[in-house]
């Protein structure tokens, strides 16, 4: 995505795939800071005072205030403060798992106008999957939608990289109800294109491009025990779609407990900050 140049300086890439194809990704932070020191787990923008991160991350390593920096499509750096943040499970209504590894925090001001801030999949996301080829049991492939996530910038010269991934569900006998989660692709330029999750990786984004944006799917959490990053190998523990970034419960279908969690950290009413949820009417259901 960027370049790093040292100090809190960086350059956007011209020829970094989702810029080539327009899609903004400025409300991906490049870096954050606590007195000197840091780190480039994932802290995303998903409203303009309001970031999403991985609870374990923020909760282990976060004293506030916290540096957060920001870089636009013209190279401009931005700092905020991270002043508090919340574990959802503790505010919001809760369910399934890894959903407790959601964290919301909040910023000092609202965020520059260059800056955008990202969607974030619809309740009723479940509707727009597509059976696809049965793998082996009762998981199938999701064909036709890409998936793609970011890292946490492996080496010193490289911030946010972006690769492929695959969308797998398991669903019962009827298929009435399914669990998705993530997997390397098997093969081609695809797998290729994918790397295994490694340590750091934490809280950075897994989206799908919908209508040349970029729409949150959920974050990273941990590696699942046993795999590797083999072709076909599943990458995340708790990498399910719908617990993860949605309000999961039983009835609820909308993001409830992360509005809940937003507001409550602004000291706002309710309906004043909330997710906005990405517009898949145009799309086939089935």
């Amino acid at each position: 995505m960027a370049q790093y140049l040292g100090g809190t300086s960086w350059t956007r890439y011209s020829n970094y795939f989702l810029a080539e194809n327009n899609y903004n990704t400025t409300g991906v932070s490049l870096a954050w800071s606590i007195s000197g020191t840091g780190g480039s787990q994932g802290i995303t923008l998903i409203s303009n005072r309001h970031v999403l991160m991985a609870n374990h991350v923020s909760a282990a390593l976060f004293t506030y205030p916290v540096t957060v920096y920001f870089v636009n499509n013209a190279n401009t750096v931005f700092s905020y403060t991270l002043t508090s943040a919340a574990n959802v499970a503790t505010i919001g209504a809760s369910s399934g798992t890894g959903y407790t590894d959601i964290s919301i925090g909040y910023l000092n001001t609202t965020v520059d106008a260059s800056l955008s801030y990202h969607k974030v999949i619809p309740s009723n996301f479940l509707n727009y999957i597509q059976n696809g080829q049965l793998v082996s049991g009762n998981q199938y492939d999701a064909p036709y939608l890409p998936v793609f996530y970011m890292d946490g910038g492996d080496t010193a010269s490289t911030n946010k990289r972006t690769w492929c991934g695959n969308l797998q569900y398991t669903c019962n006998t009827s298929c009435t109800s399914k669990l998705l989660y993530y997997c390397r692709p098997r093969s081609g330029n695809r797998y290729n294109n994918s790397q295994a999750l490694q340590v750091g990786d934490s809280g950075n984004l897994i989206f799908v491009p919908v209508n040349n944006e970029i729409v949150i799917l959920g974050t990273w959490y941990q590696l699942i025990p046993g795999y590797f990053g083999n072709p076909g190998d599943p990458m995340g523990i708790s990498s399910f779609i719908a617990p993860y970034i949605n309000d999961f419960t039983v009835g609820v279908t909308t993001y409830s407990g992360i509005n809940t969690t937003m507001n409550t950290l602004a000291g706002t009413s309710p309906g004043t900050y909330s997710v906005t949820q990405a517009d898949l009417s145009s799309f086939y259901t089935y």
